[in-house]
């Protein structure tokens, strides 16, 4: 089983090991250097009783704990017997320590160094014991063992804090990780909780931020869906009754200009399917990309797009009357087509009986339809997916867009000269 890292236990373990080793190493420092300055400290007074005048062949000097001689087998046979040989480097301290550990004194040391009185070659030794007063001797517990518990509770000082300095910052991104998981359309309204650090709350701000976008844009999409699904329905379920219908047809053997209405109705009901495919792909594509702009004449395909969907009229008491005029603009032709066949044909589509006018004006369309009677029991009198599709266009173009609720309709006017 593969372990997952955790950065928790990571920095943790690094700063444990890094604190530790900071401490270990300090106080084998400290344990050094206490030795060196002891060391230094005796062979300081070893040198200075070396310069004692009164010294001569067979007539070593006494003081205390220190012996000077101008031979060394004038120093203290015991000297000689635990040091065997005599220093062969001046100045230089040469020590044998007898029994003790870094808890416990050692039960006796023995030092001794060469020195040098103007031309004369000196010995001095001092052997310190630790059954004689004074010598290895204080009150309290040894140096040793003081550098050593220091240390001790140095590294359990520093694991302690570094516990409670990590809980105090895991805590935090704890409860945001928590809160980040448990997000939801109700908790993504109410107001951000504080994590305590701003680094923390910033975080914060941005996954909420992303979620309530991600969450708005799959709202849209699911709406956008139902209306693309159940328009979608109608010219699906024409394909599939007039196909079954031309089966039939050729079947019996049926005359060419009836199969010819058959395919002209399932030629229709693609082309419905195609026109409102292009305008959901060309949503998906668009994201603030200009389009190449082309010469448009409105007038032109006001008439071509009105011819183009007049079946939509076949069976229905709809008076359409258009009123353009022949001048070209300069347009993104495909984008101006896809807004003007969902407007024309969701106006035709839903009346029933009635009046269908459209009014051009150099770059400005309006799109009246009056219904005595309409086609569903829809609110809105007939804009369903063509309105939701043309409101989301325009405002990607920034192009002045009216839609009026009036008396038995609607009036729809569209500016494509600003933008």
């Amino acid at each position: 089983m593969k372990i997952i890292p955790s950065i928790r236990l990571y920095i943790l373990l690094a700063m444990l090991i890094t604190g530790i080793s900071t401490i270990l190493i300090l106080s084998a420092l400290s344990l050094h250097y206490f030795i060196a300055g002891m060391d230094a400290s005796l062979r300081v007074s070893m040198y200075a009783q070396g310069q004692q005048q009164n010294v001569a062949d067979g007539k070593p000097y006494q003081f205390e704990s220190f012996t000077v001689a101008s031979r060394w087998q004038d120093l203290p046979e015991k000297v000689r017997q635990i040091m065997l040989e005599p220093p062969t480097e001046l100045n230089v301290l040469n020590k044998v320590i007898v029994g003790g550990n870094l808890i416990s004194p050692p039960d006796a040391g023995y030092f001794t160094m060469k020195v040098e009185y103007g031309n004369e070659i000196r010995f001095v030794s001092t052997v310190f014991e630790r059954s004689k007063i004074g010598a290895f001797k204080r009150n309290g517990p040894p140096y040793f063992l003081i550098i050593l518990l220091t240390a001790i509770l140095g590294i359990i000082a520093f694991t302690v804090v570094l516990i409670l300095v990590m809980r105090r910052v895991t805590l935090p991104i704890e409860r945001l990780k928590n809160w980040a998981k448990g997000l939801n359309t109700q908790q993504l309204e109410q107001p951000m909780p504080d994590f305590h650090y701003s680094e923390l709350n910033t975080l914060a701000v941005i996954i909420k931020t992303s979620l309530s976008t991600v969450q708005d844009s799959l709202a849209r999409e699911q709406q956008f869906l139902s209306y693309a699904s159940h328009e979608l329905r109608t010219p699906i379920a024409v394909i599939r009754t007039n196909t079954e219908l031309l089966q039939k047809l050729i079947a019996k053997g049926a005359g060419a200009e009836k199969q010819a209405q058959v395919v002209e109705r399932i030629e229709r009901a693609g082309l419905t399917m195609t026109d409102l495919t292009e305008t959901l792909l060309w949503l998906t594509r668009r994201e603030d990309k200009s389009l190449p702009v082309i010469e448009v004449c409105l007038d032109q395909l006001i008439r071509q797009l009105v011819s183009d969907l007049a079946y939509l009229a076949t069976g229905k008491d709809i008076d359409i009357s258009i009123e353009t005029d022949d001048s070209v603009q300069q347009l993104p032709g495909t984008l101006c087509r896809i807004i003007m066949t969902n407007l024309i044909r969701n106006a035709l589509q839903h009346t029933m009986k009635g009046s269908v006018s459209i009014v051009q004006n150099g770059y400005t369309v309006s799109i009246i339809n009056q219904c005595e009677s309409y086609a569903n029991s829809s609110e809105d009198l007939g804009f369903g997916l063509g309105l939701e599709l043309t409101t989301r266009l325009i405002k990607q173009y920034d192009w002045q867009y009216q839609n009026i609720e009036t008396n038995r309709g609607r009036k729809v006017s569209i500016d494509f000269s600003v933008g």
